[in-house]
């Protein structure tokens, strides 16, 4: 039977040094400073600095509020180019409902092997809930700990972009009410407000969860190795979950877009606020408006 190995999964961690290589330092040793910083909090855990309480974490849980509103407020700031991408969007995955849904399932049902189910336990391990929560309470902690604010702002980043996009794919999860794979019954029952998981497919909530991390994660390292590697994590767990029959392709890709989407637009908001902190302008951050999709184009 396959699956019987899918956690059993061995990760090997290698230094390469390459002399005399033209490396950007300052990029690359973002990533180096998380873990380094997730070390110091292992051995650390016990002895935060009491400089550290109360007003730290009120400073950031005001910032979380701030962000919570820019991010849900994002209609009031869309402009025609942001409205044509979510119509793109929506496009693409009423095209892949009606097209692709039960070719990619089927191809997924011919194509099984043991390769695939440990490849694709990786994609699943990423996408869990509690996966973006460990992740960004472990940065957030270790940036405390180490007094490295970058990676605090990096973790309080990470919970933000996970629990707003999860909330944006639970609310349409619940009212969509669409049927699994798994249920047999077809791609196209949608149940509508249905409180029986087996009829939460759309959107995908490990793909929301997993382009999430991916993205926001991507914008504060902000290095293309990085990026790669963190999108190719995001892909996998996309293919888990058609693998596992717990979800059509439109449903990832619906997920995808709304990760993707939450996630650039807090690493935007982080980046802004980092900057403003150092240039000490906390004022101009109160007021300033924030597109969800930084990427847009006015016109």
């Amino acid at each position: 039977m396959y699956r019987l190995n899918r956690h059993n999964i061995k990760r090997n961690f290698t230094k390469v040094v390459i002399p005399g290589a033209m490396v950007p330092r300052f990029r690359l040793s973002r990533a180096c400073r998380m873990l380094v910083a997730a070390f110091l909090c292992v051995l650390s855990a016990g002895d935060l600095p009491a400089h550290a309480g109360d007003d730290l974490l009120a400073d950031d849980a005001d910032y979380f509020a701030r962000d919570f509103r820019h991010v849900f407020s994002f209609p009031d700031r869309f402009d025609g180019s942001d409205w044509m991408t979510f119509g793109a969007v929506a496009a693409a995955t009423a095209a892949a409902a009606v097209w692709l849904d039960e070719p990619v399932r089927d191809a997924m049902h011919e194509n099984r092997s043991v390769f695939l189910d440990d490849l694709v336990s990786v994609g699943d391990y990423y996408g869990k809930l509690s996966t973006g929560y460990y992740l960004g309470a472990a940065l957030y902690l270790a940036g405390i700990v180490s007094g490295d604010d970058w990676v605090r702002y990096t973790g309080r980043a990470v919970v933000e972009a996970h629990t707003f996009s999860l909330l944006f794919t639970g609310v349409i999860k619940v009212a969509a009410g669409r049927s699994r794979p798994y249920l047999l019954e077809g791609n196209g029952q949608f149940n509508w407000f249905e409180k029986d998981s087996s009829r939460w497919s759309f959107p995908s909530g490990h793909a929301t969860a997993a382009f999430a991390i991916s993205s926001v994660l991507s914008k504060r390292i902000d290095h293309p190795f990085a990026t790669v590697g963190l999108f190719t994590l995001s892909g996998i767990t996309v293919l888990d979950r058609i693998y596992d029959d717990k979800h059509w392709l439109s449903d990832t890709i619906a997920g995808a877009a709304i990760g993707t989407a939450v996630g650039l637009a807090v690493g935007e908001l982080v980046n802004e606020e980092e900057e403003e902190r150092k240039k000490g302008g906390m004022e101009m951050l109160k007021e300033r408006p924030v597109e969800l999709f930084r990427f847009s184009r006015s016109f």
